[in-house]
């Protein structure tokens, strides 16, 4: 839809590029991994895929404090282990769409934190 869409505003390009990101924001990582996306792209769609299944109830719960780490091999999170541990839907989610990333040659690491690790990594923000 967005790749026809009138997008005043975008060039062709922007468009084609913003259809790419949101083609891949779920789903399998397979369908888009020959469909040109550069460095920066595969940042966005970590970004909304991630956004999408940790906010995957929709509801004001209060959200994790999470710390995100990239290079070129991919991505690492870390959780509070108590967040994982109270939100079993959303820990086995991320957990497969690690296997996502890994089907297309990168990484997604995850870390469950103690509160205590946690509490520390606040302070020192």
């Amino acid at each position: 839809m967005l790749s026809n869409a009138d997008m005043p505003g975008f060039s062709k390009m922007e468009q084609a590029r913003l259809a790419r990101v949101v083609l891949a924001h779920r789903g399998k990582l397979a369908k888009v991994q020959d469909a040109g996306l550069e460095g920066d792209d595969w940042k966005l769609v970590f970004a909304l895929r991630i956004a999408s299944l940790i906010l995957r109830s929709r509801t004001d719960s209060r959200l994790p404090f999470l710390r995100v780490a990239a290079d070129k091999a991919g991505f690492a999170i870390d959780l509070p282990q108590s967040w994982l541990d109270d939100s079993p839907l959303s820990a086995d989610a991320l957990e497969a769409e690690a296997d996502q990333w890994k089907k297309v040659g990168m990484k997604l690491e995850l870390t469950g934190l103690s509160d205590k690790r946690v509490s520390v990594l606040k302070l020192s923000r």
